[in-house]
């Protein structure tokens, strides 16, 4: 027996199968299912679902007791990821682009309705203003949001916004979801979203999705974000536009790609 496999962790890696049973198709499972996709009997099953519950990485529905990765287990994704040369790459291209142009950039993935923030450079000498390392409920008022949820097909789009709750945070906030899905489709076909004073007053966007190297499947996007005092909307269009969909282009090519895609 080698050295490797003498000191290797049956127990670890019964959790970190389990951890890595959830995804974009299958956000939630019971725990008959994790017992029977493993091939676990449904104690041992029980015993590892609750450690990792109890240490925060997975959540239980107290009615349905459906279980699903927590907003820690995310932020814990997120953090390996920052820890990668993947993270290494995409911080090389925006700091370039925004020690070219100095403006503010933020890179984020999506899980589900949560935007989950890898990487922002702040413009020097402005007024600015960025998401928290997570954020809910902000696909429809933000560029970042925006630009994922236009990159997805007809009708994923619909049963996405059709589960939305609008929640009105500017008075230029879409609240209608007819309008929304209009204002998505156009931005599907110019290759862009704009958030125009609708996450913050004052605060314009311009983002474009990132899509997964082997699937082509929106995975989060890249925005660029200015003051009004900075930029009028017509400026970010004609001076940004190419620019944000050529950085999200070149991001989504240094992105680790879902090899289940294959």
């Amino acid at each position: 027996m080698s050295k490797g496999k003498f000191y290797f962790s049956k127990s670890l890696e019964k959790g970190l199968k389990i951890l890595s049973l959830f995804d974009r198709a299958t956000p939630s499972l019971t725990q008959s299912e994790i017992a029977k996709t493993l091939e676990l009997n449904m104690t041992s099953t029980y015993r590892y679902i609750n450690t990792l519950v109890e240490l925060g990485y997975l959540e239980k529905d107290p009615k349905t007791k459906t279980i699903r990765p927590s907003l820690h287990s995310l932020l814990f994704c997120t953090n390996l990821m920052r820890a990668t040369d993947h993270l290494r790459l995409i911080k090389g291209t925006v700091d370039r682009i925004h020690a070219e142009h100095n403006i503010s950039i933020e890179v984020a993935f999506m899980v589900e309705d949560t935007i989950v923030r890898i990487y922002q450079k702040e413009a020097a000498e402005t007024l600015t203003y960025s998401l928290p390392d997570s954020s809910r409920n902000s696909l429809h008022n933000t560029a970042l949001g925006k630009a994922y949820l236009s990159s997805l097909p007809d009708d994923q789009l619909r049963e996405k916004v059709r589960a939305m709750v609008l929640t009105a945070k500017t008075e230029q906030t879409i609240q209608d979801k007819k309008t929304l899905i209009a204002d998505l489709k156009k931005a599907r076909a110019r290759g862009y979203a704009m958030a125009m004073e609708e996450f913050l007053p004052g605060l314009i966007a311009i983002g474009a999705p990132l899509v997964d190297p082997n699937s082509g499947k929106g995975v989060g996007a890249v925005s660029f974000d200015f003051s009004i005092i900075q930029k009028t909307a017509e400026d970010i269009r004609e001076r940004y536009a190419n620019m944000v969909m050529e950085t999200a282009e070149t991001l989504s090519k240094l992105l680790p790609p879902d090899r289940r895609s294959h």
